[in-house]
């Protein structure tokens, strides 16, 4: 004896509901029509017509909204009626030219959607009847009261809509003016033999985050994504601006002056024509000046001599592993040493709040690697650390370093026991 619960096979015809479509229905079950005087039917289908864009719905979603619109009377609208349409199946496959099934997909999408409601009768068949006046008696169809039931939502999403592509277009628009900006500040600072590392590092970002606006139609990412094009910009100026600055030090700086760089330079300075214009003196190729004797004295470990490395690390990938937020700068699966010190004194010291100032200064007193480690090991301390934020603890370790004070390599052991533990040297 069969103890299961039998269920009764659902009657060939009848649709199945989902939840969504039920809520649907009752909503458009308490539809009242429309009091004299008050809107027109054509505008629930212009409201709709103007929201569509945005509504995510399938091909031919408008054609055959419009197409039951037609069929319906202006007093199917009004009060005690409802405005329903009542097309063969025949015939709505010849008017879209779609096979059976793919109608039944189509309207079983605008059924979910809310754009209209589908009443059958008890065979699942669609007809109706209308009265002497024209109104209907009976109908089994395509009831389109949604229609005027969500006129309001229709004209909000459109109006929204309408504001998003205004906002996506000022975003797009000020995204070519800093394009702009950064290709004139990319010109100015590549008229140079030697170009500087962090140059490098910024066009990389720039590159980077131009992949990225491709792939963005929301303005808010769009908006983020132009903070971060801003930052380029900024960064590249602050180096015009430290380049213009070292070139009038070197001018009225006594010749010999120690570790002061040698700028051999025939530049004419003009002026800026206009805030959105950044034209600057063309320069010619200067000696990159010999970095001073570096402050950071490894303390060798057994069989360890000098093999060429920069501040005792391997390679740059260990600097990189010790410090990730200098990492994500790095825009190459193999960086080498002028890749890291791009990274360092470009994107990671305008991320810390460094100025192109303090960065130049750190470079001339203590080497290009040897500020770039510095700057590293500022960046692993967690935000609580600093009395002064990241840059004025980072002006502390450059004073320290004019002191002959300051010993990087206790840091970096440190840093090294604190991620991977002691061990014993070897290579």
């Amino acid at each position: 004896m069969s103890t299961g619960i039998s269920h009764s096979p659902r009657p060939s015809g009848l649709r199945r509901i989902s939840p969504a479509m039920l809520a649907f229905r009752e909503t458009a079950d308490t539809y009242q029509g429309l009091p004299d005087g008050s809107l027109k039917p054509f505008q629930f289908l212009t409201a709709f017509q103007q929201a569509l864009p945005y509504l995510r719905l399938p091909p031919k979603a408008f054609e055959l909204v419009a197409w039951l619109f037609d069929m319906t009377h202006a007093c199917d609208w009004q009060q005690g009626s409802k405005p329903i349409a009542w097309p063969s199946a025949r015939l709505q496959q010849e008017y879209l030219g779609l096979s059976a099934a793919r109608v039944k997909v189509l309207n079983r999408a605008l059924f979910e959607a809310g754009i209209f409601v589908i009443r059958d009768n008890a065979e699942g068949k669609r007809y109706g009847q209308r009265g002497p006046d024209g109104r209907i008696l009976q109908a089994f169809g395509f009831d389109l009261s949604p229609l005027a039931q969500r006129y309001a939502e229709f004209l909000r999403i459109a109006e929204e809509a309408k504001i998003e592509r205004a906002l996506v277009r000022s975003c797009r628009r000020q995204l070519t003016l800093v394009r702009k900006a950064i290709l004139q500040a990319e010109a100015i600072l590549k008229d140079s033999q030697d170009v500087l590392p962090e140059v490098t590092a910024w066009l990389a970002e720039r590159d980077r985050l131009d992949l990225a606006c491709r792939r963005v139609q929301v303005s808010k990412d769009l908006r983020d994504l132009l903070s971060q094009m801003q930052d380029v910009q900024t960064g590249l100026e602050d180096l015009i601006k430290s380049e213009r600055e070292q070139q009038k030090q070197t001018k009225t700086s006594p010749a010999g002056l120690e570790n002061e760089p040698h700028i051999d330079t025939n530049t004419t300075l003009t002026h800026y024509p206009s805030k959105d214009t950044v034209i600057a003196s063309k320069r010619r190729s200067r000696p990159r000046p010999e970095a001073p004797a570096s402050s950071f004295k490894v303390r060798t470990k057994p069989q360890e001599g000098a093999n060429g490395k920069k501040g005792g690390l391997t390679q740059p990938a260990e600097l990189l592993d010790l410090a990730p937020e200098l990492g994500q700068w790095v825009g190459t699966s193999s960086p080498d040493w002028p890749d890291v010190i791009g990274a360092a004194g470009g994107p990671l010291r305008h991320s810390l709040g460094v100025s192109t100032t303090l960065w130049a200064q750190a470079c001339r007193v203590m080497g290009r690697e040897d500020a770039t480690l510095a700057l590293a090991l500022v960046s692993v301390k967690p935000e609580d650390y600093f009395s002064s934020g990241p840059a004025g603890y980072f002006g502390g370790m450059v004073k320290k370093a004019e002191k002959g004070e300051l010993f990087l390599e206790r840091s970096l052991w440190a840093l090294r026991e604190a991620k991977w533990g002691k061990r014993p040297w070897n290579h």
